[in-house]
């Protein structure tokens, strides 16, 4: 490497150093918090774990699985901007983190709920003489639900839009049963029987919600739209588990995690500088710069940090600092062969290249294991674990080396080690 690429490779390194600090820090100075998403452990939250089955066949596809997540995903989060962590644990069971939310009675109606709305009319049966309840259209029908407003009463309602073959079973209906009552069930619980005032078609209609205050009614006018818009759930899940986080615990495990991270880090430094001197020094900034680069392409890819993910982001700063150890090391017995400095400099490099590559890839394969097998915390360190092995092979070989050849180019005796 000559000195001109050197120096503007360096120059980059610098400049990239400064965007990273000024992405994750900045916002601290307008009382923000960093562009981080924590997982449930590290703030507080609800965390619930389901197991779904279908009685017939007791163990469900992974499309069935994916559905029923999906679903799970509109309920809790309806406007997609939520930070709720859905995923699957196993064959039938599935892992559910809601963030900053106390109320785990309202979480676990949320997600038990089939979700089932029938529209049902009266039939009279001849041979018992009693009238029964028909179910005539179900809310599979329904592509779209909205909470509007009487515009003469201005309470809330929930209007509806119905397919195409919904749209003709209902023009069906209220021609049928004009001047008589239709009884929407949701659930198995009557919510509502307007009568039929004229023949509805075009496919839309109405859900009033009783006699209820406006505030109730417009709550439960919500609600009944989120489970109509997000679809019912074949198969009721049962609860295995379900506590709460508390805020205290949570900022406890971030403070805890924090901690160890800059002890960790300072003490990997104070052996580098100590053992290496200058090159020890450039490992640190390398250090510095990997971790400014993580947590950057943690914020960008919207990864949830959990405690696995810290532990992972731990365990890989040891990768990468022994990544340096490796290259000091060949560069001390290449200087004491009595080569030298440029040529000892270019050896260390380019003969522990191979050895560093194989560290890192034997991790990266055990990452990607725990990934794919692990459950959700396990996949949180393997990611963390990947992505901490990417970076600590970059900065190893590329930004120590960039470095490394500049001071070089400045004073040869700076990268000496004996």
């Amino acid at each position: 490497m000559n000195r001109q690429i050197s120096f503007a490779l360096t120059i980059g390194i610098l400049v990239l150093t400064l965007y990273f600090i000024y992405y994750l820090f900045f916002p601290l100075t307008k009382n923000q918090s960093v562009p981080i998403k924590l997982g449930l452990d590290l703030r507080y939250g609800i965390h619930i774990m389901l197991e779904i089955y279908d009685p017939s066949k007791r163990i469900l596809s992974d499309s069935e699985m994916r559905q029923i997540m999906g679903i799970l995903e509109k309920r809790l989060n309806p406007t997609g901007t939520y930070e709720v962590v859905i995923q699957q644990a196993g064959k039938n069971r599935v892992i559910i983190e809601i963030p900053e939310i106390t109320d785990t009675n309202e979480a676990l109606e949320r997600v038990t709920k089939v979700g089932k709305l029938e529209f049902k009319v009266d039939e009279y049966d001849p041979n018992t003489g009693i009238m029964t309840k028909k179910t005539v259209l179900t809310g599979d029908r329904i592509i779209r639900a909205t909470v509007e407003y009487d515009p003469t009463t201005h309470y809330p309602h929930v209007a509806f839009t119905l397919d195409s073959e919904g749209a003709k079973i209902f023009e069906q209906i209220t021609r049928e049963y004009l001047q008589k009552p239709i009884y929407i069930y949701f659930d198995g619980k009557e919510i509502s029987a307007p009568i039929v005032q004229s023949v509805i078609t075009g496919g839309s209609g109405i859900i009033t919600l009783g006699q209820k205050d406006k505030d109730s009614a417009l709550k439960e006018a919500r609600e009944l739209a989120i489970y109509l818009n997000a679809g019912k759930l074949d198969y009721p899940p049962v609860v295995l588990e379900a506590y709460a986080i508390g805020p205290t615990l949570g900022e406890k495990h971030l403070k805890k995690s924090l901690e160890a991270g800059i002890i960790a880090l300072s003490i990997v430094a104070l052996f580098m500088i100590t053992f290496y001197r200058v090159p020890g020094l450039v490992a640190v900034f390398a250090l510095v710069f990997y971790g400014l680069l993580f947590l950057w392409i943690i914020s960008v890819s919207n990864t949830v940090l959990t405690l696995g993910s810290i532990a992972g982001i731990i365990l890989s700063i040891g990768m990468a600092v022994d990544a340096n150890i490796l290259i000091f090391e060949r560069l001390k017995e290449e200087i004491r062969a009595g080569k030298p400095i440029n040529t000892s400099l270019d050896l260390a490099f380019a003969r522990s290249f191979d050895t560093i590559l194989d560290s890192h890839l034997t991790t990266i394969i055990a990452a990607i294991i725990l990934m794919i097998f692990g459950t959700s915390t396990i996949q949180g360190f393997g990611f963390a674990l990947l992505w901490g092995n990417v970076v600590s092979f970059f900065t190893a070989i590329y930004v120590t080396k960039t470095v490394m050849y500049l001071i070089f180019y400045s004073n040869p005796r700076l990268v000496s080690i004996e």
